[in-house]
């Protein structure tokens, strides 16, 4: 073989080798992007469940003082201003 067909053949070869990097590059950076996203779902989704954990609490808290025989609204006043508790010690746990 010549030396300009070898030339030509790794010129083609290299070329071919910057257009398969180039591909997966974008495919890696659409993979990174998409990680992103869901991580950020995964995290919006773990919020949602301690969201319902809590509300949960609340409502077992509520049937126990119920189921205890004070007043309803009393068992109410006392839920609510423990909620405005916990509630005060998310958002400082937030900051």
């Amino acid at each position: 073989m010549e030396t300009p067909q070898l030339i030509g053949g790794f010129k083609e070869k290299f070329e071919k080798f910057v257009y398969l990097y180039k591909e997966l590059k974008s495919e890696n950076n659409q993979f990174k992007t998409d990680i992103h996203e869901l991580k950020s779902k995964l995290s919006g989704k773990e919020s949602q469940i301690n969201e319902l954990k809590h509300k949960l609490e609340t409502n077992d808290l509520a049937k126990t003082f119920i189921a205890s025989g004070e007043n309803s609204k009393d068992a109410k006043t006392k839920i609510n201003r423990i909620v405005r508790e916990i509630d005060n010690c998310i958002a400082l746990l937030n900051r």
